[in-house]
């Protein structure tokens, strides 16, 4: 997708024929304010054309509130930087041109989203809240009405539609496929050695001496782990999942352990820590039939991928998009307090 819309971006820099929408008459003091995650449009030309796509156009009132939006949760020192202003303002560009053609081609195609699947689905999502408040209340701090966020929404119902659609054609991988694949892909089979733990991680070190002595007398692990632990494992008795060598330094130190043997306290950036060896499994190469599905997944992505990019790339080929770089380039922000 990033390469076609390379190419997109050049050619519409090249213009290749094609008028561009450069204002004749662009104000010396053409500014969007961010205040609080939220632009405020002062001495902006809000009617004005940025970008168009076909008959789709997005005006620089629009503009600024999806460059806010793609802003938000930055802090001033990022946001004034001229190199992630300018890439938000791409990424902008680049996601409502689309979100155009996703809608040109899904109205070609006949394809749409109900009301009903619509509300289906806001159904779906405000039930993972507590009640209607909580959702509208979640919406209020994100600073979006409802009815944008319902049609933010509906796009990407709408998005997941074309790619069903657009992937119904792509071949699954032949078993000589997936062979071929696994002998030039080798190394991405190896696995390191991996070992699992029971841990128990406290704030202080002082703690950590009181919980080893606890152990020492004879309590058990996974009790002490469930009470004490300030790791997110510590509710399943501090059973960790697989960890490879070389994930973290601090879990290196108990490869030097064996099955069953139990750490000293051993500080890291995360509290202090006491292990206990639960499993060690050598490093490994996955055989080809261990691999075989993960291999499948590999494939089809890249497949699917090189078939929205080839899509993505027709689509940009034979429509009329136009950018206002001259209006683009002289939209700023302003932090509150500058």
């Amino acid at each position: 997708m990033t390469r076609a819309f390379k190419v997109a971006t050049d050619r519409l820099h090249r213009n290749e024929g094609r008028t561009a929408l450069v204002s004749r008459f662009l104000p010396a003091a053409l500014a969007a304010f961010l205040a609080t995650g939220c632009f405020s449009q002062k001495h902006v030309i809000g009617a004005k054309t940025v970008l168009k796509v076909n008959q789709t156009e997005i005006t620089t009132q629009e503009f600024s509130d999806r460059l806010a939006k793609r802003l938000k949760g930055l802090d001033a020192l990022h946001v004034k930087d001229d190199g992630n202003l300018n890439r938000a303002k791409e990424q902008t560009i680049e996601s409502f041109v689309l979100e155009a053609l996703v809608r040109d081609f899904a109205k070609t195609e006949g394809i749409s989203i109900t009301p009903g699947e619509l509300e289906k689905e806001v159904s779906e999502i405000r039930s993972k809240y507590p009640d209607d408040n909580a959702f509208r209340r979640a919406l209020a701090d994100e600073n979006r009405p409802l009815d944008a966020w319902k049609r933010d929404l509906e796009f990407t119902l709408l998005h997941k539609k074309v790619l069903a659609r657009l992937m119904s054609g792509v071949p699954a991988p032949t078993e000589a496929e997936l062979k071929t694949y696994y002998e030039e892909n080798r190394k991405l089979f190896e696995r390191p050695a991996r070992i699992q733990l029971r841990q128990i991680v406290l704030e202080t070190e002082d703690n950590a001496k009181r919980i080893l002595d606890e152990l020492n007398s004879g309590k058990t692990f996974e009790g002490l782990a469930r009470k004490f632990s300030v790791a997110p494992e510590g509710e399943n008795g501090g059973v960790t999942g697989w960890i490879e060598k070389g994930t973290l330094e601090i879990f290196d130190n108990a490869f030097k352990l064996n099955v069953g043997q139990r750490s000293k306290i051993i500080k890291s950036p995360y509290g202090w820590h006491i292990f206990e060896v639960l499993k060690k499994e050598p490093e490994a190469r996955l055989n080809f039939d261990q691999a075989k599905d993960r291999i499948r997944g590999l494939v089809m992505e890249r497949r699917e991928q090189g078939t929205f990019s080839a899509w993505l790339e027709q689509q940009i080929k034979k429509s009329a998009i136009l950018r206002n770089d001259a209006l683009i380039k002289a939209i700023q922000v302003t932090t509150r307090g500058s």
